[in-house]
């Protein structure tokens, strides 16, 4: 996509995107030129500094020759030659031919032809070294005066680099400071209008349209749409009012279905009994318990589970409860209880519900029990062992048709030490975050390691939920547990 399709896809009036884009034209060409500048000084001022040097090297290793031919020449009687030696001049040929090189690269080629010259009349006499001297000497005088141009040039050349990256600071700073200005008065400056006016009208201070304040053309259309939101604002707020004011007045209602849900009365003699409910919906639930004295000194105790949660289903659960404990009441047996409860429940299609009725009896020393279709049913006996008691029928509901005989009486031994627990499906299919549901098993187990008192069993059985990690508010969890008193 080229340059300009992106900046005009940014959100910013024309002027400000124009100024961006020259923004970075200029600091790329400046940039550019600053590249280029650095180039031409190193390529230019390096190599030939490299070469002024060679040749000083160079100049400087041929008189050294020169030197040794010298003394060697010194050292020869009159009457030999006075050629320079052969090991010498091989090396004084090929240092010539180095700094000959050198020295043109750098257009100082008279000099080293004049010392090439001295070499080659050198070579041939021996004596001839005042020429050599002299052309080196000149040589390299030449080539000090070269370095100190490089030298100069060098340090205009910096210069010029630094002036130019003042420049190029100076004018993006400026250029950024345009964006800047452009950016706060077409854009921060109109947002922060619209915002004012929003928080003015949103807290009611004000009863201004939108419409009425200034606008940049391009931030009309956020403006209208601020407006349009704003009109829901207000009837949401005005619906949440109303709705909150039904609330408070339904609180008091709502924590009073909670109370006949959970409240139990006093056990009979010689029974001690722990219970508790958790909702998944704030306080109502579905789940219901209670525990009694019936006239003829036995205690008995009631737990069922609506399906479904909410104030509905707190309501037939509430009328559930009523049924079964008004029939217990007045001495008629668990069926017929049941069967109350079927009367509550036989016109609604949708619902139904789960009932366990146990009657602890501490002189015979036994249990008899109702199941209607609830889950977890236990005795743990006084040894550790975990027994459950079956379901005599089904689950309670408007598909019965038969409510005078659906539902059938067990009965077993229930000596001290031995506890009741009855618990609804939402402790064994308490899930964590993970969808593991925490199960029977694992419930039976916990009951073999408990210690044998109601209140424990309860609180320990709730901690095992916790533990598991199961979120509170998916099912309602509810345990009863009960036991014979020890007499302490």
């Amino acid at each position: 996509m080229p340059v300009t399709g992106v900046f005009s896809r940014l959100p910013l009036p024309r002027s400000a995107r124009g100024a961006l884009l020259l923004s970075i034209v200029l600091a790329v060409g400046l940039g550019a030129v600053d590249v280029l500048i650095a180039v031409q000084v190193r390529t230019g001022l390096t190599p030939q500094g490299d070469r002024v040097a060679s040749a000083g090297r160079s100049i400087g290793e041929l008189l050294t020759v020169v030197r040794a031919a010298d003394d060697r020449v010194e050292a020869t009687p009159p009457a030999s030659p006075s050629a320079v030696p052969d090991d010498l001049a091989p090396r004084a040929r090929a240092l010539t031919d180095e700094i000959v090189d050198d020295a043109a690269a750098v257009g100082l080629e008279a000099d080293a032809t004049a010392l090439n010259s001295a070499v080659d009349t050198w070579t041939i006499t021996a004596t001839a070294t005042r020429p050599v001297y002299a052309a080196a000497d000149r040589l390299n005088a030449d080539l000090d005066r070269h370095r100190d141009d490089l030298r100069r040039s060098a340090a205009d050349a910096h210069n010029t680099l630094f002036v130019l990256h003042c420049t190029c600071v100076t004018v993006l700073l400026l250029l950024l400071s345009g964006v800047a200005w452009t950016m706060w008065r077409r854009i921060v400056r109109p947002l922060a209008d619209l915002e004012e006016h929003l928080a003015r009208t949103t807290t009611g201070t004000t009863g201004a349209a939108l419409s009425s304040c200034r606008t940049e053309p391009w931030l009309r259309g956020v403006w209208g749409e601020a407006e349009r939101t704003l009109l829901l604002l207000k009837e949401s707020r005005h619906s949440a009012a109303k709705a909150d004011e039904a609330l408070r007045t339904d609180a008091a209602t709502t924590y009073g279905l909670h109370r006949v849900l959970t409240a139990q009365d006093r056990p009979g003699p010689g029974v001690c009994a722990y219970g508790a409910v958790l909702a998944a919906e704030g306080v109502i639930a579905g789940d219901y318990i209670e525990t009694l004295a019936l006239p003829d000194g036995r205690t008995a105790l009631l737990q069922g589970d609506v399906a479904g949660h909410g104030v509905r289903a707190g309501l037939l659960a509430a009328q559930a409860k009523s049924a079964v404990v008004a029939a217990l009441r007045l001495g008629r047996p668990p069926g017929v209880a049941a069967a109350a409860a079927w009367s509550v429940l036989a016109q609604e299609e949708e619902r139904f519900t789960t009932l366990v009725i146990a009657i602890l009896d501490p002189i015979e020393q036994r249990v008899v029990w109702l199941n209607a279709g609830h889950e977890v049913v236990l005795v743990r006996e006084a040894g550790g062992r975990v027994q459950a008691l079956e379901t005599t029928g089904p689950v309670i509901g408007s598909f019965v048709t038969d409510p005078e005989h659906e539902w059938q009486v067990r009965e077993r031994a229930f000596g001290p030490g031995d506890v009741l627990v009855l618990a609804t499906d939402g402790l064994t299919e308490a899930r964590d975050g993970s969808g593991t549901m925490l199960g029977p098993d694992a419930v039976t187990d916990l009951l073999a390691r408990t210690d044998p008192t109601p209140e424990d069993t309860v609180r320990a059985l709730y901690t095992a939920v916790e533990a598991h990690g199961a979120d509170w508010e998916r099912d309602d969890v509810t345990v009863l547990a009960a036991a014979l008193a020890t007499g302490r």
